[in-house]
């Protein structure tokens, strides 16, 4: 559980620093928006002087022009990039999201886990003081078997879920639910067979 909990600060702060890298994106992509209007500002000028030139300016009419072609492809492949930008930095957001959700799972399924495994302690510890508990015990430790094979399993899905995108995230946030009840089930076993 403690690994889940690092795994999902790992996470967090590489959400983080995704959402930093578009944002500086979104600078650079700025910048490249005001390239593109000042290239079509100047190849305005420029077939302006190319039009005052008359008959001489005609070769450089036609360089205004592809000048302002690229200017006008900049743009367009400008807005793609900012739009394309946008549903990245909005995913990202529900990443950060998911995962801090996940995050307040794994710590109440470890505050449950830490719960319970006291719980079991206090049982084993009155185990010795007679023969009818410790077989209580035994019969309680087939149970946690079987326990720590779904606990393990969970943690098994929680992982792979971390290294996935928003869904995943979300099925690691079930995973805790599930171990919430199995920490559940633990305890009331273990106040069952209490001395």
């Amino acid at each position: 559980m403690n690994r889940i909990r690092e795994q999902m600060s790992s996470i967090a702060e590489s959400m983080m620093r995704l959402s930093e890298q578009s944002q500086a994106i979104g600078q650079i992509v700025a910048t490249v928006e005001d390239l593109a209007a000042q290239s079509n500002l100047l190849a305005v000028n420029a077939a302006i002087e190319a039009a005052k030139a008359g008959e001489h300016g005609k070769g450089f009419a036609v360089v205004a022009q592809e000048v302002k072609s690229l200017a006008d492809q900049s743009k367009q492949a400008t807005a793609q990039v900012r739009t394309i930008l946008t549903d990245i930095q909005k995913a990202t957001s529900s990443a950060v999201l998911a995962t801090e959700q996940g995050s307040k799972a794994v710590d109440a399924g470890v505050r449950q886990s830490t719960q319970a495994g006291q719980s079991i302690q206090t049982l084993s510890n009155s185990a010795t003081e007679t023969a009818q508990a410790a077989a209580q015990i035994a019969a309680s430790s087939q149970q946690q078997l079987v326990g720590v094979d779904q606990v393990a399993q969970a943690v098994v899905n929680i992982r792979q879920a971390s290294t996935q995108n928003v869904d995943s995230a979300k099925q690691l946030e079930g995973a805790a639910r599930d171990l919430k009840e199995l920490g559940d089930k633990l305890k009331q076993l273990v106040d069952r067979y209490r001395i």
